[in-house]
């Protein structure tokens, strides 16, 4: 009886304090910005050393802040941190709570281990706490951060009872639902603004999401540790093409919650975000127009772009994986492109169809 009513006493004193959905500070949208690591923890590491997620992480966080700043003037930003500095999960998430924040983001980059295949995309995770196999790695990549801090077991309380579970369970809830709809959001945001593939909204039970009573997420905007992505994320183009993905899913849930509506930033156009892609390897392919006779309007043509390398390959070779692909030559390099659209639109329905078979094809444009 007496746990009992020690637990229905902190559940609702524990719930009064909840910031009010939608109010913010005074009026304002509280928008909480979290870029992941930093500091002494560098998160994953890339092909290089100097390759680091804190980069990637803060990069992009700092400019989805500026296109916030620019275009939301009834938005209140925070930061978890704005500098390289090292900040524990607790504290982020009580940086969150004391702003009375109607929304939280975490920005992350994702990584799997040497041995593992190579995949690419985008994912956006809820709280859930009790976590499907499937997602487990990602939780215990991204609370790996707590052993960096010291008696992390008494701190974040992961041996937790049931009546412990059930408690935040119920605190939680009211924000889970808007916490998967803002989730949907930027995840769809992600695959066709910034045109990343698509790996799903999922839930994991990751500290810093547990910690914080308002709608949260948190976002894997890539993978280090797949080749293509890692150059697209080192590069300022390719940070900038998330950032305004990210930057739009919070305009439109604002919009949703608020009734303001806020300027968007429109979609990156194919050739930009191949460029973020290509522009960290030898290969740079400028987009070029095609026209039949001299006079005529330039077309664009847009392209998926499979494979790359120093040698030719014969058009049945195993790596073009039975796909017909036509073959360009740019600067002692081959290009392999599979099929031809005229509208961005197309090529994506294009791209989804054979991601199967490489889940890094990217558009490009001649």
């Amino acid at each position: 009886m007496k746990i009992n009513i020690v637990f229905t006493f902190l559940f609702f004193s524990m719930l009064s304090a909840l910031p009010i959905f939608a109010t913010g500070d005074g009026g304002q949208f509280v928008v909480v910005l979290d870029a992941g690591h930093g500091g002494r923890d560098p998160g994953a590491i890339g092909s290089s050393s100097s390759n680091r997620e804190k980069d990637i992480n803060l990069g992009i966080t700092l400019e989805v802040g500026r296109l916030l700043k620019a275009n939301c003037p009834d938005v209140k930003l925070v930061y978890t941190r704005s500098t390289d500095v090292f900040v524990e999960l607790g504290r982020r998430a009580e940086i969150a709570n004391n702003a009375k924040a109607d929304l939280f983001v975490s920005i992350h980059t994702n990584a799997l281990p040497k041995n593992a295949r190579k995949v690419s995309g985008v994912q956006s995770y809820t709280l859930c706490l009790r976590t499907a196999p499937s997602n487990l790695a990602v939780e215990k990549r991204e609370n790996s951060v707590i052993a960096l801090e010291g008696d992390a077991a008494k701190k974040y309380n992961y041996n937790t009872s049931a009546e412990s579970d059930i408690m935040f369970e119920l605190m939680q809830d009211h924000d889970m639902k808007e916490s998967v709809n803002f989730a949907k959001i930027v995840q769809n945001e992600m695959v066709h603004t910034a045109g990343r593939n698509d790996m799903g909204v999922l839930q994991a039970n990751l500290a810093v999401l547990r910690l914080t009573y308002m709608p949260s997420v948190l976002l894997e905007v890539g993978y280090i540790s797949t080749p293509e992505e890692e150059r697209f994320l080192m590069t300022t183009s390719g940070r900038q093409t998330m950032a305004k993905s990210i930057y739009n899913a919070i305009a439109r849930y604002k919009a949703q919650v608020t009734g303001k509506v806020s300027k968007l930033e429109k979609p990156q156009s194919a050739s930009v975000i191949a460029s973020a892609t290509e522009s960290a390897t030898s290969i740079s392919e400028e987009p070029s127009a095609i026209s039949a006779t001299s006079g005529e309007a330039k077309q664009t043509i847009y392209c998926v772009q499979v494979l790359a390398g120093s040698n030719k390959l014969k058009s049945n070779d195993r790596q073009l994986k039975g796909l017909k692909c036509d073959i360009r030559q740019k600067d002692g390099r081959y290009i392999y492109t599979y099929g031809q659209a005229s509208t961005l639109d197309e090529a994506k329905i294009l791209r989804q169809s054979i991601l199967d078979k490489f889940p890094q094809a990217f558009i490009v444009t001649f």
